[in-house]
Order: structure tokens, then sequence, then C-alpha cells
């Protein structure tokens, strides 16, 4: 599995949650997913839920099934 790492640079005026976190803290690593799969706007779609919830990142897991390539 490829892992890649997103740069830690953040904008200094991102809207935070209740909580001080950005909704970038919650979005994890970069997808290796197909585009046209639609796992990527699943996954964005909870990244929104959980930073409008003020759900701590520390305790979401997404898991998902094996994808259209197996790199999931």
């Amino acid at each position: 599995m490829t892992y890649l790492a997103k740069p830690k640079l953040h904008h200094p005026e991102l809207p935070v949650n209740k909580l001080g976190y950005t909704r970038r803290d919650y979005e994890g690593a970069i997808s290796t997913l197909c585009a046209g799969c639609g796992h990527d706007s699943i996954s964005a779609a909870i990244v929104q839920a959980c930073f409008n919830l003020d759900i701590e990142p520390h305790k979401v897991a997404k898991l998902s099934g094996i994808g259209c390539s197996s790199k999931a």
C-alpha cells in the first residue's frame, strides 16, 4: 500500500470547529482510490459531518472494502 502524507501547511484563516480543529485535521492521507468510484465523495461527507458535529478526530475510523484495485 502506498502512503502519501499531506503537507502540514495550514492557511492561518481556516475555519475551526468548537474543539479548535480544522476540516483538514479530519482528512488523513491522500486517497489513492480511483476518482470515479465514489469512495472519496463519501469520505468527504464523513469528514464534513465529523467536523460539523465536533467529534474529535482520534475518535473516528474510516474503513472500506477493497475498492476497485485493492488499495483501501
